[in-house]
């Protein structure tokens, strides 16, 4: 005899009458499918099933017939799937017979005795990342049986309650169906693990690998988006900085992509946002008071992408881009009363703001929140038929679930903050001195952008503290983006700065001209970059306007051509130590022009010491015409710290050119008495140029027309030299 037994979890095994041994048959197995089927169809001898038994009554006469899955009298354990289960299959249920564990059964009776049977199997284990958490737990599959209609379901049972709902007549609701069935997935305990902890475990050398270098292994699966590097290197920052602690102010790094449609902004940040998606809010478009309805309990680690902020209102995104919290007033009913109640509701936190914009001239309107984003202007790449073959090669991009598994909990393991140390400070400070020469505008908000980025890439590489090396990276990358932040420009801006001329002046059509735009577009730019002091407008003949440069316009043109010019690092033992590569001359040289040079005060960061001036004036002297790198400095006076402060000295006077040809180390005297020195003295230069290319202006404009020629003739003839084009501009490259 065979009975079932309660259990204290509220489930049924099988007890087994141990006089019974007898061996399983194929009669057997024939005999359980038929007492099975007659079981089920024989619905009033179910009689003593009920919600809160769970099974069937040991007292049933129907209790002779083993539940699918368990072991009957004879030890055999039937295989179940559904048409072990059910005589009346269903299409989809003879397509989808999935093998499973019968669990548990439970019954639901409605007033005019209509009943439900809901058969719960185990279908597997799954394993499901939310948040910060891998939870495992049981993969259920609901067997629901009204008469002869047999519904299956596994996640989504909302369909499937629905038919059954609708064949009762709504006898038995579809929420009461609904809730019993969650009912009893709660029964089944789910188990939580951290998501770092389950990442290390299972996958401890992909680990490894983000760890070791986090920003080319973003890049590595990026491929899809041709160029762009820098753009991408900042959204990934910009969600790494999701994980900063707030602090007042704007705690995140917000970015705004402005550029022409089509330029692939939108493209490159969801090649980021794709391993994120599970704290990726994203929209096309948000009203007034949309994120105050968001179920979620806290902004923070939140990246908020609205795909084009153009034609929306978004006054309220200030608040959420600098606030600790944003809050809405919700009109509600009241249940007893039927009154009209306004309640507040709020959520915590500030989330990372991402969004794109076609439109690159700011109003007054839209200032007070676009200097809160880090604005970059998209160009596309000059590589255009590269970007063409690979549109035309590419295909659906899959994302591994490992991957972003792996960057989750990469993410996660990130420091929440990272102090800055005392030398960053200083560097931060003396950027701001001289760029604070070049505009009206208050800063403090640069200042954020750029302490922002700066601990962002402390916590991308796992650090604690914030040094020189993160600086540098942040200068490196985003600089020009910076400055023209700072300058309250875009680079389409600057653009137009640039090809106006210092003296002299331009009309609108020679201006749209020369930049290829159209002629109002042109005029659009020019008055918001007038509205700024930077350039003045007239109409010279009554019809057609003329546009300037003010003295601050060709102040901002001069700093933007010295940045692009001479923002050189270099590295020394795999370390960035500084700013390589100056070019010393003494005053019967010439110092360089105001045009050329960013001029600052001789206090800032050198000591007012004649002794060390007059130190430095005499290396300047001894050192005529040399090229060295940091560390040589550094060597030269045996103190980091007053080769640093030379350096500014140097620059800040004019006396020192920085130059953009990274370990370009000799000098050349080019009074040499006879042939066989000089030739002797190419061959070192040759020493030194070896297995290094240039651009070609950039070599004539370091050494100058005559030596530079020298050098390339000499080079040629002994086959030393090859020439050659990249990217439309050429380059020497010594053999």
């Amino acid at each position: 005899m065979v009975v079932l037994k309660k259990t204290k979890d509220g489930h049924y095994v099988v007890v087994k009458d141990r006089e019974i041994n007898s061996k399983v048959n194929d009669n057997e197995r024939e005999k359980y499918g038929e007492n099975l089927k007659k079981n089920i169809a024989n619905e009033r001898n179910l009689a003593k099933l009920s919600t809160k038994s769970g099974g069937i009554s040991p007292d049933s006469p129907e209790s002779t017939v083993t539940p699918p899955g368990e072991t009957g009298d004879s030890g055999y354990v039937p295989p179940v799937s559904v048409d072990n289960f059910a005589f009346s299959q269903s299409r989809d249920t003879e397509k989808n017979r999935i093998s499973a564990t019968h669990l548990y059964r439970d019954v639901i009776k409605s007033k005019d005795g209509r009943r439900v049977t809901i058969d719960v199997y185990d279908a597997g284990e799954e394993e499901i990342v939310k948040l910060d958490k891998v939870i495992r737990r049981r993969k259920l599959k609901f067997v629901i049986q009204y008469k002869n209609i047999v519904k299956e379901c596994i996640d989504d049972c909302s369909k499937t309650v629905s038919e059954i709902a609708r064949a009762m007549n709504y006898s038995i609701s579809k929420g009461n169906v609904l809730a019993k069935i969650e009912e009893l997935r709660e029964e089944y305990k789910e188990e939580e693990v951290s998501i770092i902890e389950y990442a290390k475990e299972k996958y401890a050398e992909k680990i490894a690998e983000i760890e070791k270098d986090p920003f080319a292994w973003i890049l590595n699966r990026t491929k899809e988006i041709v160029g762009y590097e820098r753009l991408k290197l900042l959204t990934f920052l910009s969600l790494v900085s999701t994980r900063l602690e707030r602090v007042m102010g704007i705690s995140r790094v917000h970015i705004l992509l402005v550029g022409p449609s089509g330029a692939g902004k939108s493209s490159t940040i969801k090649s980021i946002l794709k391993l994120a998606e599970d704290v990726t809010i994203k929209s096309t478009r948000i009203t007034q008071n949309a994120l105050g309805y968001l179920n979620i309990p806290s902004f923070d680690g939140y990246v908020l992408f609205i795909e084009q902020i153009d034609g929306q209102t978004m006054n309220y995104l200030r608040e959420l881009m600098t606030e600790e919290k944003i809050c809405t007033l919700v009109a509600e009913k009241d249940i007893e009363t039927e009154e009209i109640k306004t309640r507040q509701v709020c959520i915590e936190g500030q989330p990372t703001v991402i969004s794109t914009s076609v439109v690159d001239t700011i109003d007054v309107n839209r200032e007070q929140l676009f200097n809160r984003f880090i604005k970059v202007y998209v160009k596309p790449d000059v590589n255009a038929e590269h970007i063409w073959e690979t549109i035309l090669e590419r295909t659906k991009v899959e994302i591994p679930i490992e991957d972003m598994l792996i960057f989750r909990a990469w993410l996660l393991s990130r420091p929440s903050h990272a102090e800055i140390s005392e030398d960053v400070k200083a560097k931060v400070i003396n950027f701001m001195k001289v760029l604070s020469e070049y505009t009206r505008e208050p800063l403090n908000r640069t200042v954020e952008i750029i302490r922002n980025l700066i601990i962002a890439v402390a916590v991308t590489r796992g650090k604690a503290k914030a040094d020189i090396d993160d600086f540098e990276f942040v200068i490196r990358h985003f600089q020009l983006d910076i400055l023209y932040n700072g300058l309250g420009l875009s680079e389409r801006d600057v653009e137009f700065i640039e090809a106006l001329p210092d003296d002299g002046s331009l009309r609108s059509q020679e201006i749209a001209d020369r930049l290829r735009v159209s002629k109002q577009y042109a005029i659009n730019v020019l008055k918001n970059l007038e509205r700024k002091g930077v350039i003045e407008g007239d109409k010279i003949d009554g019809k057609t306007y003329s546009w300037w440069l003010t003295q601050l316009g060709r102040q901002i043109k001069a700093l933007v051509n010295n940045i692009n010019d001479d923002v050189v690092v270099m590295k020394d033992e795999k370390e960035i130590t500084g700013i390589a590569d100056r070019f010393f001359h003494d005053d019967n040289v010439g110092r360089r022009t105001t045009k050329d040079t960013m001029h600052t005060n001789d206090d800032r960061g050198v000591q007012n010491d004649d002794r060390e001036i007059n130190e430095f004036m005499a290396y300047i002297k001894q050192n005529n015409g040399v090229i060295k790198e940091f560390f040589e400095i550094v060597q030269d006076f045996d103190d980091k710290d007053k080769a640093n402060r030379f350096i500014k000295f140097c620059v800040s006077n004019g006396y020192c050119q920085q130059l953009n040809m990274t370990d370009f180390k000799f000098t050349y005297n080019d009074n040499a008495d006879n042939n066989d020195n000089e030739e002797n003295l190419l061959l070192d230069v040759y020493k030194d140029l070896k297995g290094k290319q240039y651009a070609i202006k950039d070599f004539y404009s370091v050494l100058g027309d005559d030596l530079a020629d020298k050098i390339l003739k000499w080079a040629e003839q002994y086959g030393f030299v090859n020439r050659k084009i990249v990217d439309n501009e050429e380059y020497i490259e010594f053999l």
